[in-house]
């Protein structure tokens, strides 16, 4: 019985490593386009992560968002 749960756990946890490399690849795709990462879109955190931004370009975002 034991090893049969196991035969049966093994698929699922198969799947998740996929499906989590597969968002992955899907947010890298995303963030590949710089205005995507660009503050206030949808996923500007996220690639960060990937993509993160110097210092003088984080300097040039407070700077546009102040003056406005």
């Amino acid at each position: 019985m034991k090893r049969l749960v196991m035969l049966m756990l093994v698929p699922l946890a198969l799947c998740g490593c996929q499906s989590s490399q597969k968002s992955k690849e899907e947010l890298a795709a995303i963030c590949a386009n710089p205005a995507n990462r660009q503050p206030g879109q949808q996923y500007f955190e996220e690639c960060q992560a990937l993509y993160p931004a110097s210092t003088k370009q984080l300097q040039k975002w407070y700077k546009q968002g102040a003056a406005m």
